[in-house]
């Protein structure tokens, strides 16, 4: 069963809006970080974000090859 277009407009717009909030609220934060000492220079930082991303792929081209793979049949 679909959402009527409204509602789907509408939860379209409190993500977008939730997204902006935040983003405000955490500008003075983040922009008065010393990003580079903190996460580049520091190797057992850089190698955390390094695993982060790497398993980030992993599991979203995992994803993909099993939708590809086996795709979802819709039954109606």
């Amino acid at each position: 069963m679909e959402l009527p277009f409204w509602v789907q407009a509408f939860l379209i717009f409190v993500q977008v809006a939730a997204v902006v909030v935040f983003i405000w609220l955490i500008w003075p934060l983040v922009k008065n970080e010393e990003w580079k000492k903190k996460f580049i220079d520091n190797k057992q930082a850089l190698s955390i974000l390094i695993v982060f991303v790497l398993v980030f792929v992993f599991v979203y081209g995992m994803t993909a090859v099993f939708n590809w793979l086996y795709p979802v049949e819709l039954v109606y």
